[in-house]
This record gives structure tokens, C-alpha cells and sequence, in this order.
């Protein structure tokens, strides 16, 4: 498709909908992490997408809008992507793709149950849809934070289409938020089979996924990344062996588990009383702080000593993001 597109635009070097389709094309394989299949890592991808996005805007349409929308949900731009992708949809009702990019712009700005709506629209739409309509809405049903919903539509989309590699990590993190390590695990590992154990735990860091929160709603992607981290770590390391780290272990060791506590968010609320005990010591204090605020409302018994360290010149800001999570802010 990416040969025919190029050769339509060689011959008419005006054809707007062709260069928006080529830049589709490309951030379709950002979206699907396929550039080394391709030959090519994905910021090559990337910033072809945004050069053929620059060209489609010269002649714009539904198309180069919703790409335009897109390029924007990749930079966390929500309201730029909201409004592109309301001009999109403006242009063509009955489009698709602009109903998912807006879909896109919901979830990254704060309200991915409105964003469902659009993926229902853009389902109905086009009832073949492909494995980045499923991407679109599992994502918004883990923002809205119903992980057992996600896990089925991310599952039922990798058993549709076991290809879909888009779909593997948020598969693996819901997965491995739910509790269901070993599953989670498996799929991480089919992401990327053979790296190893140092290869898998480095996953999460080295992955650039074509779609960022915006900043209020940043703690969305942190989630969805320790669900990954999760679901790399060896099956023998869990809540309980970590709050043991935390008593014997040494210096390093220590700052690992407080660390790896706050990666299963809820799942830790057993953890809360060593990690209070935690923030008596300087060099574990900022990490504990922000495992209890993953934690979240469960980690009630926390305030007291969050709040004594709220006005702390180190540390004060992260108390009081901590103490806001925890109250349900």
C-alpha cells in the first residue's frame, strides 16, 4: 500500500488524500511496533508520518485531519488532537477512523468513558475492523479502570488476530494487574521472545508507544507501564518477598523492593505499614512516598505521616501528589 500511495503522489503531486494515507500508513506502524519487521526502528516511522502529515495539510480532508489528530495524541497534545479530530469528523460523519482518533483524544485528555462511545461508532462503521480499533477501546476501558473489561477485549482481540503485537503490552500489563502473572508473563515474552530476564525488565523503558496522557493524566501511562514491569519480574518475587527485601535487605536491595511495592499499585495494600515505617529513612523516603500513592485509596493509614512531610523542601511536592491520590483527588 505504501509503494502504491508514493507512486500516486509522483504522479499528481496534489493528491492531499494520498499523502494523508501515507502518513497513516506509517504511524499505523508506530501504533503496531512493527519497524524492525520493516527493517527500520519506529522513529524512523514516525517522522515520515509527520512529514507526510505536513504535506496532507497543505490539502486538507477528513483523512489528513484524523492523521493530524493522531500526530497529536502521540505528542499528549489533547486539546490540538480534540480539535482536529471534531474537524475531521465534521468533514466526513461517517468516517471511521476519525471517530477512533477522537476516541484517541477522549482517552488521553480525562475521559475515556466518553471515548468509548466513539470506538462503538467507528465499530459500527466499519464492523471489520481492525486490531487498532481494539488497542483504542481496551485502552479506554483500562483508563476508566475496568481491568477485567480491558483483559477480555485486549484477549479477544490477540485471539481474533495473534499477530496483533500492538495489543501484547497492554495485554500483559491488565493481566499482570489482575493478578495473573504467569499469562502476563507469557505474553511479554512473546513480544519479545529470547532477550532474557535483564532484556524483559527493560521492556518498559525502551518501548515508545504512539499515544501519551496528557500531563494531568500522565499517571494513566504510569500504570499501564508497571503492569508491564509486573509482569516482568520472576514469578518468585511478590508483595510478601518484597516486604521482606525491605526488612533484611541491604541498602540496594531495599530501594528495589520499595520501588517494585509501588509497581502493583492496590495489590501491595498489605505492604502499607512497612512502607509508612519506610519513610523514617532518608535514602528509601521519595520512593516510599510514591508507592503509597500508587497504592491509593487503600493506603489511608499513610496520611498521617504523609502529611507531617507535605511542607518538606525535598520531598513536600511528591507527599502532597501522594496524600491526593490516596483522598481519591
Amino acid at each position: 500500500a505504501i509503494t502504491s500511495l508514493k507512486k500516486a503522489t509522483e504522479l499528481d503531486p496534489e493528491y492531499g488524500r494520498a499523502y494523508a494515507a501515507l502518513a497513516l500508513a506509517y504511524f499505523r506502524v508506530v501504533e503496531s511496533l512493527w519497524g524492525k519487521e520493516l527493517g527500520r526502528d519506529e522513529p524512523y516511522f514516525w517522522w515520515g508520518a509527520h512529514d507526510y502529515a505536513e504535506l496532507a495539510k497543505k490539502y486538507p480532508t477528513s483523512l489528513s485531519y484524523t492523521v493530524e489528530a493522531l500526530r497529536d495524541v502521540y505528542q499528549g497534545l489533547a486539546e490540538d488532537a480534540r480539535r482536529n479530530a471534531g474537524r475531521a469528523i465534521a468533514l466526513d460523519p461517517n468516517d471511521p477512523e476519525a471517530h477512533i482518533a477522537t476516541a484517541w483524544a477522549l482517552t488521553i485528555s480525562g475521559e475515556p468513558a466518553e471515548a468509548l462511545n466513539f470506538v462503538a461508532t467507528a465499530m459500527r462503521l466499519n464492523p471489520n475492523y481492525p486490531s487498532h480499533y481494539v488497542l483504542a477501546r481496551g485502552l479506554a476501558l483500562f483508563a476508566t479502570g475496568d481491568l477485567k473489561q480491558a483483559a477480555e477485549v485486549f484477549g479477544e482481540g490477540f485471539r481474533r488476530n495473534p499477530d496483533a503485537t500492538a495489543l501484547f503490552l497492554p495485554l500483559s500489563s491488565v493481566l499482570a494487574q489482575l493478578g495473573r502473572r504467569e499469562e502476563a508473563r507469557q505474553m511479554l515474552v512473546k513480544f519479545r521472545p529470547g532477550i532474557g530476564q535483564k532484556g524483559l525488565e527493560n521492556i518498559p523503558d525502551t518501548i515508545h508507544l504512539s499515544f501519551k496522557w496528557d500531563y494531568e493524566h500522565a499517571s494513566v501511562r504510569e500504570r499501564l507501564n508497571d503492569g508491564v514491569r509486573i509482569a516482568a519480574l520472576p514469578l518468585d518475587v511478590t508483595v510478601t518477598s518484597l516486604e521482606a527485601e525491605l526488612e533484611t535487605g541491604n541498602l540496594f536491595s531495599q530501594q528495589y523492593a520499595v520501588k517494585r511495592l509501588g509497581w502493583f499499585g492496590p495489590a501491595a495494600t498489605q505492604a502499607v505499614p512497612a512502607l509508612v515505617e519506610a519513610l523514617k529513612v532518608e535514602h528509601l523516603r521519595r520512593e516510599a512516598i510514591e508507592a503509597l500513592g500508587k497504592i491509593g485509596p487503600p493506603a489511608r493509614a499513610a496520611i498521617p505521616a504523609l502529611v507531617a512531610l507535605q511542607n518538606e523542601a525535598l520531598v513536600g511536592i511528591y507527599a502532597k501528589n501522594a496524600l491526593s491520590k490516596i483522598r481519591g483527588n
